[in-house]
């Protein structure tokens, strides 16, 4: 990678132009050549804007989504070197706002965030677009990449990540995407989230791993791709829940028989007293307990 790029990036590897790297370098140096001049802004112009009547091939969209993440990027250190104290939900736009009113939604953080719940992409696109707050937060700390994971939008939470939303970004209560996307299940949006570098062993305030909240739900295939991408079997919550405990609990035995092959420890104690073999026992459950009294 490019030191100078990934140093206009933050240093987050998620924002890298890496396909800009791969099939255009030479726009790359120039990108990089240019950031510190007044000629940066009309450089992302033409790039991104066939000036030439159409004579020129279009990028493909891979390109293109790095090209205005990089604009995004650029606009905001300069604001930021010029009007530290700007608002981007103030200073936003007239037609830009227009266009987001026009959509049935507030210019406001409430709506952007109310039009990524209601799974609206043109909406999120207009919000997007305008240069809004990718990371914007509600009360519980949630921002729209963790609506889009809790509700297994993969289009959505894509575009998002393309536009520079942090997949480490951790709630009120330490939960991130990863998070909530292993929770309901949603397997194509896990798999996203650690491509681009969502931690799988990422605890929350209580202690509670992606795993442990895949494996309390039985979800078996996102436990298997946790597994597969480093997940700890034995990394337990705060007060002593392991993901085995919780298969147990609940009676997934699949997981239960994955978590076992993995090395969990059917021993383990959660406060101080109880095993999985004792929760399987309560719920009467015979094919788990044959699992567990076998080792």
């Amino acid at each position: 990678m490019n030191d100078a790029m990934l140093k206009m990036v933050y240093g987050r590897v998620d924002l890298y132009p890496h396909e800009l790297e791969k099939q255009f370098p030479r726009i790359l140096s120039k990108i990089v050549d240019l950031w510190e001049t007044s000629q940066m802004e009309t450089c992302f112009t033409e790039l991104m804007i066939d000036t030439r009547g159409g004579s020129r091939q279009g990028f493909p969209k891979e390109i293109l989504a790095e090209l205005y993440r990089l604009s995004r990027i650029y606009d905001h250190s300069h604001q930021q070197n010029t009007v530290p104290q700007s608002d981007p939900w103030v200073e936003i736009e007239l037609n830009k706002k227009r266009a987001i009113e026009e959509l049935g939604y507030d210019c406001t953080p409430q709506g952007f965030l109310k039009a990524v719940e209601s799974q609206d992409k043109k909406a999120m696109c207009a919000y997007l677009s305008a240069g809004l707050p990718v990371d914007t937060r509600d009360e519980r700390g949630w921002t729209p990449l963790m609506i889009s994971s809790f509700n297994g939008n993969e289009e959505m939470a894509e575009l998002l990540i393309r536009s520079g939303a942090n997949v480490k970004i951790t709630d009120n209560a330490g939960y991130g995407p990863m998070h909530w996307a292993a929770f309901n299940g949603y397997l194509k949006v896990v798999k996203l989230l650690y491509a681009q570098h969502g931690e799988v062993n990422v605890r929350s305030q209580h202690g509670w791993t992606p795993l442990l909240q895949a494996a309390t739900r039985g979800h078996l295939d996102v436990c298997i791709t946790l597994v597969s991408a480093g997940a700890d079997v034995n990394l337990t919550s705060n007060d002593g829940w392991s993901p085995l405990h919780k298969a147990c609990a609940n009676g997934h035995t699949d997981v239960v028989k994955l978590l076992l092959s993995q090395g969990a420890d059917r021993n383990a104690h959660y406060n101080d007293s109880i095993t999985p073999l004792e929760l399987a026992t309560k719920i009467k459950h015979e094919e788990i307990i044959a699992l567990l009294s076998d080792g």
